[in-house]
This record gives structure tokens, sequence and C-alpha cells, in this order.
């Protein structure tokens, strides 16, 4: 079994290079995204269609990630990428060809996002867990950090490409894309093998409920489930209130396309700058500043909502700052998650942390969508973050959740938690399932 500190130079580098390659894949399948929307929403003018468009997408991902994740902890890494990619490959290459003898239909293009949203389910759980095989413990927080500075660069640049490629292709040419980027993919992952943690001898049978149970039990006995379900509720009760920013900026601001344009950058802008800012830091990443952060957040919310009609300077500011709040939110919680939860469980329970969180959203959105109708978007700005904090208060004080991973790889911190009778419990409970889980 692979410990936390053996990690070659070799598979670090390798790790570089699959890097690279997935997000060259990601660029490549953001551009089509954009256009796909924009080719529904120009084609149909039906905010339905681009609904189901979106259920196509999320629910199949929702669906199989309690089974992709047991696959992604206990068959070959490698192969999983691969024949989801080549899936995803072959799938738009038939839509093509549907285009090319112009017999494609609408139920063509959602079958698509379907297969792609499926695919998505299983490569999810490996794409995550390659980061604490392949990358020194040391190191992890850095490239989290890297990550997140290369999404927001592709969110910024996708949507300009995309509405030059769509302006300049059809949309069946820009489906070559999704094609070709596939190519130098598969081919490192071909050379390149992700390092394998599994315990199963071949030919052993593989039991998917003891082996998702596994990971519930991790998730429950670990002090887990708090820390899912705040931003469950979190993704329940905030981030749905970020797709009414259009109605925020264009209704009570009364602004334009211009400032909702800007407002998108400068938000990217501060999920760059919030990177590098925790790129430079040599601070452990701790669940505690997770939850901070996350406060922090809907406090920033808040005072959103505040800022005074059309002044958009501040409003300019304060989004900024979300972006940067958000990048210390997600590179510090995948950074305290990759380093503590066992490496054979991670699969299970980044599947399992998927489901949990992503299945509130749609919930969410369809509430604060009715709620909308009836209340001013500022009242719901305000109302939102507010109910939120109080439910990080409630958890703060009623579980052990803020110290989460503590007792893992940092002996200063252990000693000082050690002081507080249930972390101590906690911490050897999480050693003791660590070893019964290496002996069996």
């Amino acid at each position: 079994m692979i410990s936390y500190n053996e990690v070659s130079e070799k598979s670090f580098q390798g790790f570089i290079i699959i890097f690279i390659t997935q997000f060259i894949s990601m660029i490549g399948s953001m551009i089509v995204s954009f256009a796909v929307i924009w080719y529904l929403a120009e084609s149909t003018e039906s905010s339905l269609i681009l609904s189901i468009a979106s259920i196509a997408s999320i629910v199949p991902m929702i669906i199989v990630s309690p089974f992709s994740g047991v696959i992604a902890d206990k068959f070959n890494k490698n192969l999983i990428l691969i024949i989801s990619d080549a899936t995803q490959a072959l799938a738009t290459f038939v839509l093509i060809i549907l285009f090319q003898l112009n017999v494609a239909e609408l139920w063509h293009i959602l079958v698509l996002l379907g297969i792609r949203g499926t695919c998505q389910g299983f490569q999810n759980p490996v794409s995550v867990s390659l980061t604490p095989l392949m990358v020194p413990e040391k190191k992890i927080k850095k490239i989290n950090s890297i990550n997140q500075i290369f999404n927001s660069l592709i969110n910024i640049a996708s949507p300009a490409i995309g509405a030059i490629a769509v302006s300049t292709f059809t949309i069946q040419q820009i489906y070559w894309l999704d094609v070709f980027t596939f190519i130098p993919t598969a081919v490192i992952l071909f050379l390149i093998r992700i390092p394998s943690v599994t315990n199963h001898e071949k030919g052993d049978k593989i039991s998917f409920k003891k082996e998702f149970g596994e990971g519930l039990s991790y998730i429950k006995e670990s002090g887990l489930t708090s820390v899912f379900f705040m931003f469950a509720t979190a993704n329940f009760i905030v981030v749905p209130i970020f797709s009414l920013f259009p109605l925020l900026i264009l209704g009570h601001h009364e602004g334009t396309v211009t400032n909702y344009s800007w407002v998108e950058v400068l938000f990217q802008v501060g999920m760059i700058g919030g990177s590098i800012l925790l790129m430079s830091s040599k601070r452990k990443s701790t669940m505690k500043s997770v939850i901070t952060s996350g406060m922090f957040l809907s406090v920033v919310l808040i005072g959103l909502a505040l800022v005074p009609q059309g002044t958009w300077w501040l409003f300019y500011i304060a989004c900024a700052i979300l972006g940067i709040d958000l990048a210390f939110i997600d590179t510090q919680l995948m950074s305290v998650l990759q380093v503590t939860i066992p490496k054979e469980l991670q699969g299970r329970v980044f599947a399992s942390m998927f489901t949990i969180i992503k299945s509130l959203n749609p919930v969410g959105l369809i509430i604060w969508g009715i709620i909308g109708e009836f209340t001013p978007i500022v009242a719901i700005f305000i109302i939102s973050p507010a109910i939120s904090i109080i439910v990080y208060f409630i958890l703060i004080k009623f579980t052990t959740m803020m110290h989460y991973g503590e007792s893992y790889g940092n002996e200063s911190i252990a000693e000082e938690s050690s002081e507080t009778p249930v972390v101590e419990a906690e911490a050897d409970l999480l050693t003791d399932y660590q070893t019964e889980l290496e002996a069996s």
C-alpha cells in the first residue's frame, strides 16, 4: 500500500503530463458545451429546453456516482479514464455523422449530454484521487491552487473562444474538438501508469454493496457527515442564488450585459488571485479555515446586496472578493480531504460527497426561483446567506466539524487538539479505522 509520503518524483512528473492533457481536453469540452447551449438557445428559444439540457447532464452524474466511486477505488484508473473519454468521443462522433446526414434531432443532443454526464460521473472521482496518489503531500495545496487558476482561466477564455467558434463554424464542426482533444489524453494515459492502492487480488469478486458501505462507514465514523451536510446546505441555500446574479444586476442595479460581463471576469480574476495567495502561503489547510471562509462568503453576499444602486465600483470589488473567498474554500477543502481520507477510499468518499452535495442543487434552484417571483431580489441575497450563517453556527456548536483532519500529518495541531476529549476520540477512531483497512 502506498503511504502519503511515498510519492516518487517520476509519479509527480507523470501527474504533470496527465494534468496538462486533461486540461487540453477540458478546454475542448467547455468550448463544445458553450456552443451546444448557444445552439439550443438559438434554435429552440426555450428556457424549458435549456433546463432539460442541464438536467440531462447533471442527473446521470448523480445516479452513477455511488457506483463510480467503488470502481474508481478498485479498478485500473488509467482504463477508467480512457474508456470514459473514448465513450464521449465516440458518442460525439456519431452525432457529427447524424448532423452530416441532416437527420440530427433535439433528442440526439440530449442523449449525448446524458452520455457525457455519465462519463464525467466516472471520471470525477478518479481525477480527484490522482493528486494524492501522484503528488507529494507538501505540494498538494499548490497543485490544487494551480488547478483552480487553470479552471478560472478556462472559464474566462472558453466563452470568448466559443463565441468566435460559433460565428465561424457549424455546430458539427465544433463537435470535432471533443474528438481531437481525446487523442493526446488517451495516448498519455496509455504511456503513464497511475498508481493503484487496491488490496484485491486478481480474480477477487467485488461486492459493490460492501465496498460502497465501507465508504459510507468512513464518512460517518470520521466526522465527515457534518462536513458534507454543511456543504450540501450551502448548495441548497446559498449556491442557487449565484444563478440570480443577472437579476440583481439587470433588475435592481439597472445594469447592462457589459456590467454582467465585468462581474463574471472580476469574479474569475478573484478566483485566480485567491489561488495565487494560497500557492504562496506555507500555512497548512485546515477545516477550520474552510469553514471560516464559508462564513465570510455569506457575509460578503449580504454586503453585496446592500451595495447602493448603481455603485458599480463597489459591486465589482465585492464580486472580486467573492472570487478570492471561493478559491480559498474550494482549494483548501480539497487539500484537507485529499491529505486526510485514506487513498484506497477516496473514490468512494468523493463520489458520495458529489452525490450528497449536488443532489440538492436542483431543489434549491426551484425553491429560490419560486421565492424570487414574489420577493425582491435584494431580499433573497440577504435572507439566503443569513440562513447559511445560522446553519454554520449550529454545526460548529454541536459537531466536531471544525476539527476534522487536524490529527493527520501535523503533530502540532494534534497536540493542540488533544485538550478536547471529543476530538481526541475522533482522532483515535480515524487511526483505528485506517489500521483496520490496511490489515484487511
